[in-house]
């Protein structure tokens, strides 16, 4: 099932939005790019890559974007570090 792009961004962004406000000021994420196949989001914030939080934090923004659509799954590809404290990550969009 396709999904319009303006609903898709409107749902990636009430995704970074629920995220930043239940994980603030340990983590805060943004959208760098939003198409149909590929959704990169940021991390920034006080993160512990040793600790496993890299890991933890895209499984909770894979869970939060469930939460705004049931049909779409993001699966996480391409994790590229961009600051000492900071990382993108390139979710795949999966239809199920």
């Amino acid at each position: 099932m396709a999904i319009p792009q303006t609903d898709l961004e409107g749902i990636v962004r009430k995704t970074v939005a629920v995220f930043n406000r239940l994980r603030s000021p340990q983590a805060l994420t943004k959208a760098v790019y939003v198409s149909q196949e590929v959704v990169i989001i940021e991390f920034s914030g006080s993160l512990c890559y040793e600790c496993g939080d890299v890991e933890k934090f895209v499984v909770d923004f894979q869970k939060d974007f469930k939460v705004f659509v049931d049909y779409l799954e993001l699966v996480p590809g391409k994790v590229k570090e961009t600051e000492p404290h900071g990382f993108q990550v390139n979710f795949f969009i999966k239809r199920q």
